[in-house]
């Protein structure tokens, strides 16, 4: 059972002096049990598990594990008055599935074998998740906006739990528990202002986008939410990914993977990462899906408890450099996070969910631009597409503004593009973003030999945004993009918004021969866009 705990604690690093774009140096940590050796001396759960955690709910059995000093005896694992068996295996430990618990708790656990008998405290049911990435999802509710009103408001959440891992946690040999010192920054506790505050340090516990996220879901779902919080400042996708994963792409080098024990169940996960990738991105539209279906396969293989496609979200990269004119890197990053599709879930992304954080800047942060203060409203999207997607409430407007269409007339020179089949209320904020591609000479499609240019806005409809082509000859329009820039805007004043959720269109690419020629056409939803320039 052990050699199938795979990925998933990972440790928590960043300088707050650095731009974290850069990818660091990282320790190998294998994967495999030779850890358990020294742990199986007692009786006891795995580091993991403690007093004031939250287990994950029914309709999901929830796995509890632990050591023996005895092997091949049953250990029983009893919540309230069902008790379930494992049997303590050759390397002394042992792991119980309990029956599906529906009510939130609190419960004590007992675990009873040959050895004796050993206690859980205040344990809650409710949904599990699993916060991830690199330094925007470490960035701590210290260092955030409403900083201080955001800890104190903590001590009225205290059926929301958090654990952190810390960045200390690394090794050489192969780790299934947190056995080494100092692995665990912070063991399960309850929210309040002393667990969401952390320490004095700007990189301490706790999470803010992990912690506003289960805030902001919390008061939509009434029930218990477990938040572990497994991050690492500076890590590339790669580093996430077992060789499985990157073989998928093309990769084979041997990945330093991050130690990620799958040896749990969960309700899903959200992840906040790419601007390591962003120096080289363009291989992130295959590495970043094929990261999450690892994942979900190797949790899923673990004991069988957690769905095979368990809900994923992510944000969508924030803005980073005042500089307005540079497009390199991050756009690329935005577009791949999305499989090239522009929207999520889609037929490559299946259940995953997103928040657009392109129109949050933040150029006078103290740790720097690439992290951003506001991650409430980071968080509050999040949700609000969680609940869309994860949660499957069918009364929420999640989904970006994004073209499904557009008219070309040469005539006049405009681009009509249609936002969502026509069904989308557009709100215009300004009246930059678009550009358009110039081929010139024979050259029919947007390469490298071709120039994006600016063009205004001539006028919206509800569903509509009619596009000046006069800066390019008609027969040389060969793509539309928008909002194409590392940042592309001012604080919440990118060009379109929905008018329904006020969340920002998203950015696109489109390039085809046809933006030369006179006619409606449709842009397919079905498959990605690939970007060609």
């Amino acid at each position: 059972m052990m050699h199938l705990f795979f990925a998933l604690f990972v440790l928590c690093i960043a300088d707050a002096n650095r731009q974290d774009v850069m990818e660091m140096s990282m320790p190998d940590i294998a994967i495999g049990p030779t850890d358990i050796q020294h742990s199986n001396k007692n009786f006891k759960f795995a580091a993991y598990y403690g007093d004031h955690m939250v287990l994950q709910r029914a309709p999901k059995q929830a796995v509890v594990w632990g050591y023996h000093p005895f092997t091949y005896v049953y250990v029983g694992v009893t919540v309230g008055n069902s008790t379930q068996y494992g049997l303590v295996n050759t390397q002394g430990v042992w792991s119980v599935i309990l029956d599906p618990v529906e009510g939130p708790g609190p419960y004590n656990i007992t675990a009873h074998g040959l050895a004796g008998e050993i206690t859980l405290t205040d344990v809650l049911f409710g949904d599990v998740w699993v916060c991830s990435g690199q330094s925007n999802m470490e960035f701590t509710v210290r260092m955030g906006n409403n900083a201080s009103e955001e800890i104190q408001d903590a001590d009225n959440f205290p059926n929301i739990r958090v654990f952190t891992v810390n960045q200390r946690a690394g090794s050489s040999t192969p780790l299934s528990d947190f056995t080494i010192k100092n692995s665990i920054k912070q063991y399960w506790s309850v929210a309040s202002n002393t667990s969401i505050g952390g320490t004095d340090r700007d990189w301490g516990y706790f999470s803010a986008v992990c912690w506003l996220y289960g805030k902001y879901l919390y008061q939509k779902l009434g029930y218990p939410v477990g938040l572990v919080n497994t991050c690492w400042g500076g890590t590339p996708v790669e580093a996430w990914s077992s060789p499985d994963a990157l073989f998928k792409c093309g990769l084979f080098r041997t990945p330093h993977d991050t130690g990620k024990n799958s040896n749990m169940t969960i309700y899903g996960v959200i992840w906040y990462q790419g601007e390591s990738n962003a120096p080289s991105p363009h291989n992130y539209n295959c590495t970043f899906p094929s990261m999450i279906s690892d994942w979900r396969a190797k949790f899923h293989s673990s004991h069988g408890q957690n769905d095979p496609s368990f809900p994923f979200g992510f944000v969508m990269l924030g803005a980073n450099e005042a500089d307005m004119t540079k497009f390199d890197g991050f756009p690329e990053i935005r577009w791949h996070q999305t499989a090239d599709f522009g929207y999520v879930p889609n037929s490559k992304m299946v259940n995953t969910f997103m928040a657009n954080a392109m129109d949050l800047p933040d150029f006078l942060n103290s740790v720097g631009s690439i992290h951003p203060g506001d991650k409430q409203d980071v968080a509050r999207r999040l949700v609000n597409a969680s609940l869309a997607v994860a949660y499957h409430h069918t009364d929420i407007v999640y989904q970006a503004p994004l073209p499904t269409g557009y008219k070309v007339d040469t005539e006049p020179r405009t681009l009509e593009l249609v936002y969502n089949n026509g069904s989308e209320a557009l709100q215009l904020r300004n009246n930059v973003g678009f550009e358009i591609c110039c081929s010139y000479g024979n050259v029919t499609e947007c390469d490298d030999q071709s120039w994006w240019v600016h063009t205004s806005i001539n006028r919206i409809t509800p569903s509509t945004v009619i596009l000046s082509t006069a800066t390019c000859p008609a027969k040389n329009v060969t793509g539309v993009r928008y909002a194409w820039r590392v940042t592309p805007c001012s604080f919440k004043e990118c060009a379109l918004y929905s008018f329904l959720s006020t969340f920002p269109a998203s950015p696109f690419l489109y390039t085809n021969t046809t933006f030369s020629r006179d006619g409606s056409y449709t842009i397919s939803r079905t498959q990605p866009h690939p970007i060609t320039k």
